[in-house]
């Protein structure tokens, strides 16, 4: 069973978005977190959706604020973005969880994609106890500031100031010392976010963690084959510590 269902991302009270995939009432719980510029229907999120599904897991995907369009976007908007932001929205989504007690509160996962994963790290929530992040860097370079105050992304996209002064408040190399079991994703020919990110990442990270680089893969891991590779690892991940 999928449903659209919507909660809300405190203390801003900001309206989000996103699709529950329940397979049984009190099932393991999956959360997915999408990256900076994409939605919860980008690419390879309902194809890792269906396969969680598809495997006895529950799956909650979600839009962050500002992100997506039409009925289904998230209140907010994009330029406003920020990694404290997007930790809020994410804390609203396992707040859903708990209020609405379908899924099993004790065997929660995350999988957290570039931005995505920086958010599943820096928000070091407890209650999550198996990670996956796919590639995810530990920092963000600071692009050319525009005259107005704004920043422009290469993809055009514009985003205010403030949101490298908050990145700049969080260490997530030292807040991935307290991660959960850790499986750390990356594709060899990741265009966006290089290769040391990850290692740097796996280095920091406590055990058990696991580095596994896909020959090849892009940052999206665009190719099927290399998407299922993915999550054929990450459901391997979940079934050894969500138990």
């Amino acid at each position: 069973m999928e449903e659209l269902i919507a909660f809300y991302s405190e203390p801003e009270h900001q309206r989000i978005v996103g699709n529950l995939h329940l397979p049984y009432e009190k099932a393991p719980c999956i959360i997915t977190l999408h990256g900076l510029e994409s939605s919860k229907d980008s690419g390879k999120w309902p194809v890792i959706a269906a396969r969680l599904y598809d495997a006895g897991y529950a799956c909650l995907r979600f839009n962050f604020r500002g992100c997506s369009g039409g009925a289904e976007k998230s209140e907010g908007e994009f330029e406003d973005v920020s990694l404290t932001g997007r930790i809020r929205d994410y804390k609203g989504a396992l707040q859903y969880l708990k209020e609405t007690d379908r899924v099993d509160m004790r065997r929660l996962g995350v999988i957290g994609s570039s931005f995505g994963g920086l958010v599943a790290i820096a928000a070091q929530d407890k209650r999550i106890k198996a990670m996956v992040i796919l590639s995810t860097p530990y920092t963000m370079l600071q692009p050319q500031k525009e005259a107005d105050g704004y920043y422009e992304l290469p993809s055009g996209r514009r985003i205010k100031q403030g949101f490298f002064e908050d990145l700049r408040t969080y260490d997530v190399l030292q807040a991935i010392r307290s991660a959960p079991p850790i499986l750390i994703l990356h594709g060899s020919s990741d265009e966006v976010v290089p290769l040391e990110h990850a290692r740097r990442l796996y280095e920091a990270a406590p055990e058990p963690k696991r580095l596994e680089i896909v020959g090849g893969a892009d940052h999206v891991f665009s190719r099927r084959d290399h998407l299922s590779n993915v999550i054929e690892l990450s459901l391997e991940w979940f079934k050894t510590y969500l138990v």
